[in-house]
């Protein structure tokens, strides 16, 4: 279940926490930093924070994106599981996304990845269910060990018009 993040701001940066440093934290952040997400207590309208909840009241994950409402553009996801393979998390996750689309009627939606996250075949597969586009970059990103990583942009248009 999502709930507003506000509500578990000090678990979430907690948790989060505990992964500073680690692959998880550099797939999640998409570079070497390891900043934490500023969860405020008044949003601008423009940036939505949840909490995913699993059974038991228990925190399991952490997703958020952002919105352009001029241009109907839906950005800057970020989704971070604390309980790898609970399937509440894509679950709850595939709910929002259905809500921006099919609610907010979303014109764009954007997402950025660094190759090898372990979810790239999910965003492929989604990626692809509504016709969107997928663009690597090479070598865009070395990490501290010195080894090169892609970077990844997903593209989806809903509702394309045709230009004149």
């Amino acid at each position: 279940m999502l709930k507003p993040a506000i509500l578990y701001r000090d678990e979430i940066f907690a948790k989060l926490l505990e992964y500073s440093y680690t692959d998880n934290m550099l797939f999640y952040m998409g570079c070497l930093g390891n900043e934490l997400p500023e969860i405020e207590e008044n949003s601008s309208g423009n940036v939505y924070q949840y909490a995913i909840i699993g059974e038991d009241n228990k925190l399991i994950g952490y997703f958020a994106y952002s919105i352009v409402w001029y241009s109907s553009c839906v950005y800057n996801f970020g989704l971070f599981a604390f309980d790898r393979n609970n399937t509440t998390i894509g679950f709850d996750v595939y709910k929002e996304l259905k809500k921006i689309i099919n609610y907010y009627h979303i014109h764009r939606m954007e997402w950025r990845m660094i190759q090898g996250n372990p979810v790239e075949g999910h965003y492929d597969n989604y990626c692809k269910h509504y016709n969107g586009k997928k663009f690597v970059f090479t070598d865009f990103f070395k990490d501290r060990c010195g080894k090169y990583h892609n970077e990844v942009i997903y593209e989806i248009i809903f509702n394309r018009s045709e230009s004149k």
